[in-house]
């Protein structure tokens, strides 16, 4: 569509949206293979499959609409577009070349994109993205990492004081932001996730010495002052959460499907290309 039959259509959409009285079928009942006839043109009928398909083809600034709120005025589009091209047919402008060759462009494209949506579905599967997280995470490599709350204080004497507190059943968190006199203290001390050489090892020894849930029960020394240190949680780096990175393995395995089916094609085809032939190609302005 033009931009001016665009900020048409979407005119009347809104205009007739606001003022429809009907009541459409819900959006969850909607489908494109729904062969239910909301409408005929010259005898030729228009489906509920149509409208929905007509509906998910619009620019996205159209489906920010709920299908179902504005479906009567998409029949009402429908019939509007369907009598259009009766009348283009019957002026003959589908038998001008430079309209035949259009309409061949969008039949190839059309059907290029659900040939290999059909491929991508059949391919990319919940299985088979489980199956490739699985094969990336065993090929990361290994260190394990914990994440770590800390208190820092001046003194080994005020590192006994809060040790004894926590033991009481003091909350941790709190008392770093109390307490602790480093910078992690205002987000209650928490340092998060850290391998072993990226602390200072009296601190580092200490920390995965312990299990999760642990405090430190003696004061631990370094240059920085008196740590009492609390483990949070212990994981293996290179095993991100599946959610994490599903996004991008279904990315990668959405271009891997296309080259090989593309490179299958190929291999099984006829294929001379010819390039401008000596036609002088005018720069594109």
């Amino acid at each position: 569509m033009s931009r001016a039959v665009i900020s048409a259509f979407l005119v009347s959409i809104l205009v007739s949206h606001a003022a429809s009285s009907q009541t459409p079928p819900p959006e969850s009942l909607l489908s494109a293979s729904d062969r239910t006839v909301v409408a005929t043109v010259d005898g030729k009928e228009i489906t509920t499959g149509d409208v929905v398909v007509f509906y998910q083809n619009l620019p996205a600034q159209f489906q920010q609409i709920p299908l179902e709120s504005i479906f009567p005025q998409l029949i009402e589009r429908l019939v509007d577009q369907r009598l259009i091209a009766n009348a283009a047919r019957k002026s003959g402008i589908a038998s001008q070349p430079e309209v035949k060759a259009r309409l061949e462009m969008v039949s190839e494209g059309i059907l290029n994109q659900l040939f290999m949506e059909q491929k991508m579905n059949a391919l990319i599967t919940e299985d088979s993205l489980r199956d490739a997280y699985r094969k990336m995470v065993a090929l990361e490599p290994k260190r394990e990492e914990v994440r770590a709350r800390h208190i820092l204080v001046k003194t080994r004497e005020e590192a006994l004081v809060i040790i004894q507190q926590i033991g009481k059943g003091a909350d941790f968190a709190k008392l770093a932001t109390e307490k602790s006199t480093g910078p992690s203290g205002r987000n209650g001390g928490d340092l998060g996730f850290f391998s072993e050489g990226q602390m200072v090892p009296p601190f580092s020894k200490a920390a995965f010495g312990l299990k999760k849930g642990e405090v430190t029960t003696e004061p631990v020394q370094t240059q920085f002052g008196w740590h009492v240190i609390k483990l949070e949680e212990r994981r293996v780096s290179g095993s991100r959460r599946y959610e994490e990175v599903v996004d991008g393995l279904r990315q990668k395995m959405t271009d891997d499907v296309y080259e090989k089916e593309v490179q299958k094609l190929r291999a099984g085809a006829k294929i001379d290309i010819k390039g401008a032939g000596g036609s002088k190609i005018q720069p594109i302005r």
